[in-house]
């Protein structure tokens, strides 16, 4: 039994053509869930931003409204303040004056501390926004580009397929069953081409009768990875 390096390399070429076409076809659908991780993501940190500015805005406005209150206090302990009937309620009112005039000092302060910050959560939050749009902008770009390149590597890998087919239906009968095993196992590794006196895909050191075999055209297996061997073109007898 024998069979030609040109027809062994033609396979091995099928093979890794296959290899390749299915890695791109693959590869496509895995771009498109990084971006949609990527969009994920990026709307999670929108919606914390917005709940972060939002309990902020929440936490200010009470500030705002005890402010308000203490100002309405005070001004009511004012109008008491003149009417007060003795100088210990005089002074007992002065001092509840005094003391929520102190406490709306902080409290302002804390006021204009809370508005600063929610300047900044603002523009985190716009930041986050425009990540998102950026983010579904690439996904979409992403999914075109696949969605436009899907039908012709499906084409070429029905077509490559298809030679594939043509080349192994002409092989020795009683070399089938073995190539079978080795190219279902192992695609495109089924195939190795010899570098020198070298298997190129383990770089085992061939025997000097696995070499005149090869120059024979029969078929040889390496035996240290059992790729099967065919020699380079300017190599071939």
């Amino acid at each position: 039994m024998t069979i030609s390096a040109e027809a062994l390399r033609e396979l091995h070429r099928f093979h890794r053509q296959l290899t390749d076409l299915r890695n791109r076809l693959e590869l496509g659908p895995k771009q498109i869930r990084a971006s949609e991780a990527n969009v994920s993501r990026a709307n999670d940190q929108v919606n914390e931003a917005k709940n972060t500015l939002t309990k902020a805005k929440v936490t200010t406005d009470d500030k705002q409204l005890q402010l308000k209150q203490r100002e309405d206090r005070i001004t009511e302990l004012n109008n008491k303040l003149n009417m007060a009937n003795s100088n210990k309620e005089y002074q007992a009112l002065k001092e509840q004056i005094a003391a929520d005039e102190q406490a709306n000092s902080v409290l302002s302060d804390e006021i204009l501390e809370s508005l600063e910050i929610i300047d900044g959560l603002t523009a985190t939050q716009a930041q986050a926004q425009a990540e998102l749009d950026k983010a579904n902008d690439e996904l979409n770009k992403t999914t075109g580009r696949v969605q436009e390149k899907q039908p012709m590597l499906e084409s070429e890998l029905r077509r490559v397929t298809a030679e594939l087919k043509e080349a192994e239906a002409i092989l020795p009968s009683d070399f089938k069953m073995d190539y079978e095993r080795v190219s279902k196992a192992r695609g495109e590794d089924a195939l190795a081409q010899v570098e020198g006196e070298v298997c190129g895909h383990c770089f085992h050191m061939l025997s000097p009768q696995s070499m005149n075999e090869l120059l024979m055209a029969k078929p040889v297996f390496c035996k240290s990875c059992g790729s099967l061997l065919y020699l380079a073109e300017d190599a071939s007898p």
